[in-house]
């Protein structure tokens, strides 16, 4: 699959998506094993509070790589998102929208800034909003960040991470306009392309801080499987 310009109608995208889905080459013919839930969130802040534990699920996905592969991936997130997320996913493999590495930021010791310069896209972080001490939404595994290198976080003066560029005319660039965007907003997020500070890798989406019960941590390929 070869990555191409976003032109794809979004009624064509769920078609493709409902055909990847069922395509059993694409499931990797049981659970994936890389990584259990425990293992997942192993390390986190001791700070973070049981209830948001609780609220996590891991989600397998498949994507598109720049290596032009299909890959398998996880991440970490709320449960009320995962089906979002999924859909997401499915949206970025079906236009050949290309990532470099979608891992548990527990494999990264929970570093946003080495995520961010291994080009990790990532969810679930029990952590800050860089440089205050207000708790971010990925604290609650309500936000993910796709593709720290070509959708760079920008803050005053500097830009995370250090020496990435924004080209909206790269592979797996976000922009105004993009099927990426545009899903996101359907399914009512928030993009931080659309701030003063420019975040382009950021989408967040605001739900109530409260816990659920009987939540299964795992969630497989393809949804509802």
């Amino acid at each position: 699959m070869k990555y191409t310009e976003h032109r794809v109608s979004m009624p064509r995208v769920i078609c493709l998506a409902l055909l990847i889905c069922a395509n059993p080459a694409f499931s990797g013919g049981s659970e994936y094993t890389d990584l259990t839930f425990s293992e997942s969130t192993n390390g986190v802040n001791e700070e973070c509070p049981q209830w948001i534990l609780n609220n996590q699920v891991l989600i397998d996905v498949i994507y598109y790589g720049f290596d032009e592969e299909i890959h398998r991936g996880q991440l970490v997130a709320d449960v009320r998102v995962a089906g979002d997320l999924q859909k997401v996913f499915m949206l970025m493999l079906v236009i050949g929208f290309p990532l470099e590495s979608v891992m548990p930021i527990s494999e990264l010791n929970w570093d946003d800034f080495e995520s961010m310069r291994q080009n990790n896209t990532s969810a679930f972080n029990f952590r800050t909003v860089p440089f205050s001490d207000r708790l971010s939404s990925h604290a609650y595994g309500l936000a993910i960040d796709i593709n720290p290198v070509q959708n760079p976080y920008y803050t005053g003066s500097r830009i995370f991470p250090e020496g990435a560029v924004y080209d909206p005319l790269a592979p797996g660039t976000l922009y105004h306009g993009h099927l990426v965007v545009r899903l996101f907003r359907m399914l009512g997020w928030r993009w931080g392309g659309d701030w003063y500070e420019k975040d382009y890798q950021h989408f967040d989406k605001q739900l109530e801080k409260i816990e659920f019960e009987n939540v299964h941590n795992h969630c497989t390929w393809p949804p509802g499987r």
